[in-house]
């Protein structure tokens, strides 16, 4: 059957397209971080949260005929000109497909994303394939981790405080500090805040010692904890376990929410053990990957 790759034009294929990519990324060798794995998550994300460079303009679809066998896309952000790349999706082992595909999406890149991000599952092994002939670099290596509402006893834990905007430079430079290279950095933290992606803080002698960043979304029943650290002067004190808490009690406050999640580097075997005495299970292991599009432009 006739293979034909089309640029999605129309927002009227997004519920197909969410449906496709939650149909493989519930599965290890072909989950990609940056995507969810419920089809209405999915199908919400790319209608109201792809505001940059809208849907329409920036996937790439397969067809077999009338079935769709691949898709790839980017979400961009123009003022941090980067994009994370939600894909390549194929319905079968196809290095060859997944390639067309990403030329095919670098051609709907705008010229202000000077690089791409790329975040699969260890066991993606196409997509790392994907990574290693076109010039990514590998950046970090994540351990995602999930709790569900019994997994630990924070119902009644006091939620600390917000943070304020003369704490943000304390935070960025901790953030920053303790993750120098991992997908958000700290200036993007605090433009990410909304009313359900919260910053909390514990100050200690007028300083910022630590913060966490967690999200959620209470029509999904998704949260997780992205970030958190602890001042290097305040380490040992107790403050991380404390806003582990906090975080887990605010999640948990929100009656929709049955789970939770947190990426930690995977080097960061302590804060690893934390999270697992404190109920959380090992869900998946991923690939950071970055590929600077000028220099790859330079050498062409």
């Amino acid at each position: 059957m006739t293979l034909k790759i089309v640029n999605a034009t129309a927002r009227d294929t997004i519920d197909s397209t969410a449906e496709f990519i939650s149909m493989l990324n519930g599965n290890a060798e072909t989950h990609i971080g940056y995507c969810g794995k419920k089809k209405e998550e999915i199908a919400s994300t790319l209608r109201d949260e792809f505001t940059d460079v809208p849907y329409e303009k920036s996937f790439v679809l397969a067809y077999e005929g009338d079935t769709l066998a691949g898709s790839i896309g980017f979400d961009a952000d123009l003022e941090q000109r980067s994009a994370e790349v939600w894909g390549p999706f194929v319905a079968r082992d196809d290095l060859d497909l997944e390639s067309l595909l990403f030329q095919q999406m670098l051609k709907l890149i705008p010229s202000k994303v000077d690089k791409l991000y790329l975040f699969p599952n260890k066991k993606n092994v196409l997509a790392k394939k994907l990574a290693s002939t076109n010039e990514f670099i590998l950046k970090s290596e994540q351990t995602i981790l999930n709790m569900d509402r019994t997994g630990g006893n924070y119902a009644k834990h006091p939620i600390l405080e917000e943070i304020s905007p003369k704490q943000y430079k304390e935070m960025i430079d901790l953030h920053n500090r303790t993750f120098p290279k991992t997908y958000y950095d700290g200036e993007q933290i605090i433009q990410r805040m909304t009313e359900h992606r919260k910053v909390f803080v514990v100050k200690k002698e007028d300083h910022l010692a630590g913060y966490i960043y967690v999200e959620v979304e209470p029509e999904f029943s998704e949260a997780s904890i992205e970030f958190f650290a602890v001042d290097e002067r305040f380490q040992g004190e107790g403050i991380g376990t404390e806003l582990l808490k906090c975080a887990v009690a605010w999640i948990f406050s929100f009656k929709q929410m049955d789970s939770l999640q947190l990426c930690v580097n995977t080097t960061n075997s302590n804060a690893i053990r934390l999270y697992q005495k404190a109920g959380f299970q090992l869900d998946a292991e991923l690939d950071h990957y970055e590929k600077n599009l000028k220099l790859s432009a330079a050498k062409v």
